[in-house]
């Protein structure tokens, strides 16, 4: 069967959200028992590349949330660190990728990673979603030595739906604590609740994350409503005074337009930005580690890091 777009030959064929019924799926439960199983592949992950930990910090209701921490195999006393936001729809849990994706920087990289199991929107609003990853933001800092952090060298990450967390995170941590940030990777980051506005969208509608999907997903975040609609959806927000960015849209995926509106919009706020789009990529792509053109972005990726880090 012939594919409809033209995806980089380096990439595996990708599976389409296209033709998932996600409304359905979220009002009948079948969301919630496909993120209950992949928690449990979560909890049996297992890697001997580097150190991994799972330990609970407070968030603002007092609530435990659970996190990975990834340490280096190095003995350091202090180390780098990246705070990253998963993606998922604001619906699902970790997924293996994101483990895998973890220990690469880790290990690559020599930095301590964070990753945050923050709750869900199938379950909660987006206010407590995003007090959640703001408080692992907090809690890294406030306990940086004996995490062994270096707080003067703290990014934030996040892909897809964790893209649009990490900029929230920024927007709040800009106005609450203002803790020094190095800087922010947002890959293939969501960045607007109104993306029928963006060509892209209309282009690869049933590419694989599909304007469908994308709807169900804000429907589903946004559902309870809000206190401030700028930190839920930061392209509404003033973006002054944020941390460097670093913004890698996927050509084939109907977030790319609104990615490079975000950037646009940094930039006009002062804002260092580097905005790297990805040929022939699509929504997920660079879960396929074997590819030669994923090898190529990390390589990428990596660099920018540990410029950002140095």
């Amino acid at each position: 069967m012939r594919q409809k777009y033209n995806y980089s030959k380096e990439l595996k064929r990708p599976i389409t959200f296209g033709n998932v019924d996600m409304n359905k799926a979220v009002e009948n439960g079948a969301m919630l028992k496909c993120a209950g199983f992949m928690r449990k592949q979560t909890e049996r992950y297992k890697t001997k590349k580097v150190q991994l930990e799972k330990d609970e910090y407070p968030s603002f209701d007092g609530k435990g949330i659970k996190f990975f921490t990834f340490t280096p195999k190095e003995k350091k006393e202090k180390y780098p660190a990246m705070i990253y936001y998963h993606g998922g729809g604001f619906m699902f849990p970790i997924q293996k990728f994101m483990m895998n994706s973890s220990v690469s920087y880790c290990e690559r990289l020599g930095i301590k990673v964070f990753l945050p199991e923050y709750r869900i929107s199938l379950e909660d609003s987006c206010d407590t979603i995003i007090e959640d990853c703001y408080h692992m933001l907090k809690y890294v800092f406030e306990n940086a030595e004996r995490l062994g952090v270096d707080k003067g060298r703290v990014l934030v990450y996040g892909d897809s739906a964790g893209g649009c967390l990490a900029e929230s995170v920024t927007l709040l941590n800009r106005d609450r604590e203002n803790y020094h940030l190095r800087g922010q990777m947002l890959v293939y980051p969501v960045c607007d609740n109104e993306s029928e506005k963006y060509a892209s969208v209309k282009n690869y509608k049933d590419a694989v994350w599909s304007e469908k999907a994308n709807e169900t997903m804000w429907k589903t975040y946004l559902k309870r409503g809000t206190k401030n609609i700028a930190y839920v959806v930061p392209i509404k927000s003033d973006l002054k005074n944020l941390p460097p960015a670093y913004i890698e849209p996927q050509e084939i995926d109907i977030l790319r337009d609104e990615a490079v509106a975000y950037a646009d919009k940094l930039k006009a706020a002062g804002v260092a930005v580097e905005v790297n789009i990805i040929p022939g990529s699509y929504h997920g792509f660079d879960s396929d580690f074997r590819s030669s053109l994923v090898k190529q972005v990390y390589e990428k990726r990596y660099q920018v890091i540990n410029r950002m880090l140095i």
